[in-house]
């Protein structure tokens, strides 16, 4: 089971970077946090396999997306 692992600032340059070598590596589930998830950087990283989410460090109440933890169970 791949392990969940959240970037902050995924459309960035040290974010983007760090992105890209996770979504390699699939041992992870990239979760990419960007301001804007509708630019070009965001939809590329959501065709490699991101989950891209819209969150704003300056603004709170747009982090719950971004930290929410989903509980998958095997039946």
């Amino acid at each position: 089971m791949a392990k969940l692992i959240t970037v902050f600032g995924a459309t960035g340059i040290q974010g983007g970077s760090v992105t890209n070598a996770l979504l390699e590596d699939r041992d992870f589930k990239v979760r990419a946090v960007t301001r804007n998830a509708s630019s070009d950087k965001a939809k590329a990283l959501q065709a490699k396999g991101a989950e891209v989410v819209t969150a704003d460090l300056d603004d709170p109440s747009t982090l719950g997306p971004a930290l929410q933890v989903r509980i998958v169970s095997k039946i």
